[in-house]
């Protein structure tokens, strides 16, 4: 069984937190001081409007005489300084980690190991992160780095407001970019890049099994009523991802008894994860087998197998189809007859 949890009011503060798309928050200030804004979510407009920002800056860093990431890169790499990600270790690692998680969807009532396993995998992930990462740090005044943080900080223009009123706190950007108390900028910053890149996993799927969340969710489904109360391209990062494991767990609720995991691996994300992998393989193995059983069932002959078809000429194939010699001669044959039979009667 997981050892994570949450409390009570925890949950309800965080479902209310990504319902609203944001969170009210005290930001420090260079005096020391706290200033309470609400930091947002950005509008489906204003994340579209921040991708021009990005290329209008890159393509004035280029201007400027900035190097691209690949020119940057070729250059260190060239000059010895960089040697690049080592796609050898990267792909070694990520095979062990799958095998451990194929291993982890097998052991389902041995608790012990499971965390023995689990753990394997949460070493070997931060591992291939720091693998990926390698060179970050060269790339740093590159025009997309540039450009990368100017459309941060547009957003976070955007994203800062008065708690009350909801009105940008800062009502234009030069006012943001001449913010004079520059710790209270950077720590709003900070916060809207938090909530921009969203909630861990790990407690969205948490709330996703709450009871507090699940009777929104399910009066939403019965009734039809928006979950959040706006439009699906303006879901956040945490609504979209609330939604989904939502309706993972649903699914899995929903699962016949004898196939359904047991509470203690449905409370143990990898181990939950693991045994779904694993139930989805093995009904795609009894789907295939089934399919298989029935083109070759008993009895059962195909059109084809009969001694004669009849393909209409609209049938693309009918252009592609000849006549057997026995079927021909058996219709010759049988017509010659019934025209001589004809003449006799006569």
């Amino acid at each position: 069984m997981s050892s994570f949890e949450l409390p009570h009011e925890k949950v309800d503060s965080l479902v209310n937190e990504i319902s609203i798309g944001g969170k009210i928050i005290s930001v420090k200030t260079i005096k020391g001081s706290k200033k309470t804004v609400f930091i947002s979510h950005c509008s489906l407009e204003e994340k579209l409007y921040s991708s021009a920002v990005y290329d209008e800056t890159y393509n004035r860093a280029i201007e400027e005489g900035f190097l691209t990431a690949a020119e940057t890169e070729e250059n260190l790499t060239t000059r010895g300084i960089y040697k690049g990600v080592d796609e050898e270790q990267v792909a070694d690692l990520r095979s062990k980690i799958d095998a451990q998680e194929k291993l982890l969807g097998k052991m389902t009532r041995v608790p012990a190991r499971r965390e023995r396993v689990k753990n394997n995998i949460k070493v070997m992930n931060k591992r291939l992160v720091e693998l990926l990462g390698v060179g970050d740090e060269y790339l740093e005044y590159t025009a997309e780095r540039k450009a990368h943080e100017e459309r941060l900080l547009f957003l976070c223009w955007r994203g800062v407001r008065d708690p009350l009123t909801r009105e940008l706190y800062w009502p234009n950007k030069k006012d943001f970019d001449k913010e004079e108390d520059i710790v209270f900028r950077r720590n709003a910053f900070n916060e809207h890049i938090r909530l921009s890149v969203g909630t861990d996993s790990t407690t969205l799927r948490y709330i996703a099994r709450h009871n507090l969340w699940r009777i929104r969710y399910t009066t939403s489904i019965k009734t039809g009523i928006s979950l959040f109360g706006v439009e699906l391209p303006n879901y956040s990062v945490d609504q979209l991802s609330l939604a989904y494991w939502s309706y993972y767990y649903q699914s899995i609720y929903d699962m016949m008894p004898d196939e359904k995991p047991s509470d203690g691996i449905l409370e143990d994300d990898a181990a939950l994860d693991a045994f779904m992998d694993s139930y989805m393989e093995e009904q795609n193995r009894e789907s295939a087998a089934s399919k298989g059983k029935k083109g070759t069932k008993s009895g059962v002959k195909s059109a084809w197998e009969y001694g004669e078809v009849i393909v209409t000429g609209s049938n693309p194939m009918s252009k592609d189809i000849k006549y057997t010699p026995t079927i021909e001669a058996a219709r010759d044959k049988s017509s010659v007859a019934v025209r001589d039979k004809g003449r006799k009667s006569k």
